[in-house]
């Protein structure tokens, strides 16, 4: 739950999260399919009050990826906060492809599929030690 917690804007009132987990497909079926990770975000989103949400996920030929939306309607308290989150989100991800581009060096990136993938690894590590 926290990873999910995490990528809700800040300021947002925990509205607006998304996540997106991208493992190797190998990775996926060992911990159960990707069927089994889709039910494990749903279950994790509605734990954090996201009535309305949507799920995706599939595995293809290099990747599999599974991810869980918060669909639900953003107060109007939030939804300058949120709104410009996910543009901040956007201006981020168009300034670093331009600058792999231009220097053909590829960057890490908080919130990117690699490091959102890293965290997970982390805390199903941590959750086995317990």
């Amino acid at each position: 739950m926290p990873l999910l917690r995490r990528s809700c804007p800040p300021r947002g009132g925990g509205f607006g999260g998304t996540y997106e987990l991208r493992l190797g497909v190998d990775e996926a079926e060992e911990l159960g399919g990707v069927a089994l990770i889709r039910s494990a975000l749903r279950k994790a989103g509605r734990s954090l009050g996201w009535a309305k949400l949507q799920t995706f996920g599939g595995s293809f030929p290099q990747v599999a990826v599974a991810g869980v939306v918060d669909r639900r309607e953003v107060p109007e308290e939030f939804a300058a906060a949120v709104e410009e989150y996910e543009l901040e989100r956007g201006r981020a991800a168009a300034e670093m492809i331009g600058r792999t581009i231009e220097d053909g060096k590829p960057r890490v990136v908080p919130g990117s599929v690699f490091v959102i993938a890293q965290e997970f690894r982390a805390a199903y590590a941590e959750g086995l030690a317990e």
